[in-house]
């Protein structure tokens, strides 16, 4: 069972990039480190190791997330390497975990930000990812999107 931790235990606040930070997504264990977690500013993750919000802790002493660890993990790999890879991940359910954590790369990315059609950015974020999952299902490759590659992945500058 999860139990309340105070935001100034040792693991949330704050310490050097490298160190390891292990988390618990509603069951799933995922590791990585902090400066994978806090290199977006105002992140849900930035919040939650800077202390700013309280954490949960599971028994091992993971920092416990209820959140959906299947939608997590390509989340924790855009982290890591400022790629997305949708495949296998609905596109409404992807924008809807980025906008929880407060990823504004896939929240908001630039070509949207400025967009003059008159259409909400969410309304076209989720008809894109949804279109890109659509065509990787159907095709298996992300090429001829912008900023696609050949393997599937979309990268974000």
């Amino acid at each position: 069972m999860a139990a309340a931790a105070p935001a100034a235990d040792g693991v949330p606040g704050r310490g050097p990039p490298g160190e390891v930070i292990h988390l618990n997504v509603g069951g799933k264990r995922f590791s990585t480190s902090r400066q994978t977690l806090t290199w977006i500013p105002d992140s849900f993750f930035s919040s939650l190791l800077s202390g700013r919000i309280s954490t949960l802790k599971d028994e091992t002493g993971a920092i416990f997330i209820d959140r959906d660890p299947t939608v997590f993990a390509p989340i924790l790999n855009f982290l890591r390497t400022k790629e997305l890879d949708p495949r296998g991940v609905h596109g409404s359910s992807l924008l809807h975990e980025a906008q929880f954590y407060g990823l504004t790369p896939l929240v908001i990315p630039p070509q949207f930000a400025a967009c003059s059609c008159g259409r909400s950015w969410t309304d076209l974020l989720v008809e894109t990812f949804s279109s890109m999952v659509t065509c990787l299902h159907q095709v298996g490759t992300t090429k001829g999107w912008r900023g696609g590659r050949a393997d599937g992945r979309l990268h974000f500058p």
